[in-house]
């Protein structure tokens, strides 16, 4: 399971995320969808860890 927890996410002025809290459970299938600029890659870099967010956490367990 990953589990996003009251992650905030923003550059200079601009703020991408505010407190985004998520579940995603083992064996399900998601999609991010978005219009071009919306943060969908930088929402995936996220939870893979190559950026850290300004506030929150991400938990992955087996």
């Amino acid at each position: 399971m990953i589990s996003v927890k009251n992650v905030t996410l923003s550059f200079g002025k601009r703020v991408l995320f505010d407190e985004v809290n998520l579940n995603f459970a083992k064996g399900n299938c998601y999609g991010v969808i978005g219009a071009n600029g919306a943060g969908k890659s930088t929402f995936l870099k996220i939870l893979s860890g190559e950026i850290e967010p300004n506030k929150g956490s991400i938990e992955i367990t087996p």
